[in-house]
């Protein structure tokens, strides 16, 4: 395959995480690094260098930055995340694909169980900001009458994540899209599809984003992050035509449901202490 056409194809999520860790670690805080590969006065490790710190040959190495799907111990997994000193959040998403990931196109269950319980149901709908239910392939299974208000394209049943990156609406609701939200989605999309395997339902939204010129773009690119979720320490703006400034600053708040494993309640929560429930008011 030309080389153009490798740097066209998307990196695993495996691959930007270790790559970068790699890239960025200070040799010096680790003693037996330098006992190993003696004095360093500069940040980063080679593949090579890496694999004899682990014991393993460069070629398993190799193969784990590539996210090839071997098997992968969970001790030598250990002693990766410690070389390589890697986040909370990196750790989530390596340990998930090395070691966690579910059966392939998971099977969606029937409709009763997918309601959510009666106690979660009253919770979405006491919330004054939007607050909404999905499946593990962003396809909405509750939502309240904040959300029908201000997202008024889910009442055509629209996919989340299908409608943040390939339709043109989205991009001018989602403020700074192409910086702010798309490429912390499409991480996000990539893991998922990565962990689950060839899901029908997500394969069917990569083949989207894959179709659009503007989002292919950044699908594959390998700057796309390494954390795949839109983190609340960085609010994000949406725009409310409704709302005096048309603009309003949000945080995602983002949690699993108990008894629906699979699914993710997420809340649009102002991200400032004056912008009340007012603020999405009509």
């Amino acid at each position: 395959m030309p080389d153009d056409q490798l740097r066209d194809r998307p990196q695993p999520t495996l691959t930007r995480i270790l790559r970068r860790a790699r890239q960025r670690v200070d040799p010096r805080r680790f003693p037996e690094v330098i006992e190993v590969l003696g004095p360093r006065s500069r940040n980063g490790l080679t593949q090579a260098e890496v694999a004899q710190l682990l014991s393993v040959s460069p070629k398993w190495y190799r193969n784990l930055e590539l996210g090839k799907p071997l098997t992968y111990s969970k001790s030598l997994m250990e002693r990766v995340r410690r070389i390589l000193d890697l986040s909370e959040d990196e750790w989530g998403a390596v340990w998930q694909l090395t070691q966690g990931r579910t059966p392939s196109d998971e099977r969606r269950p029937p409709a009763s169980r997918r309601m959510p319980p009666p106690a979660v149901r009253r919770f979405i709908d006491t919330q004054p900001w939007p607050a909404y239910i999905c499946d593990h392939r962003w396809d909405l299974i509750a939502y309240n009458k904040a959300v029908a208000r201000d997202f008024p394209w889910v009442l055509d049943g629209t996919n989340v994540m299908m409608w943040a990156l390939t339709h043109p609406e989205a991009r001018t609701f989602l403020v700074d899209w192409e910086k702010a939200w798309a490429p912390a989605l499409m991480a996000k999309l990539q893991l998922q599809a990565e962990v689950i395997g060839a899901d029908a339902g997500l394969q069917s939204i990569i083949r989207a984003v894959e179709a659009d010129a503007v989002a292919r773009r950044l699908w594959s690119s390998a700057a796309l992050p390494v954390v795949p979720h839109l983190s609340t320490r960085y609010p994000r703006k949406v725009l409310l035509p409704r709302n005096g400034s048309g603009q309003l600053t949000v945080t995602l708040l983002t949690a699993q449901v108990d008894d629906m494993p699979s699914c993710h309640m997420t809340v649009l929560v102002p991200a400032y202490e004056g912008l009340a429930a007012s603020a999405f008011d009509a």
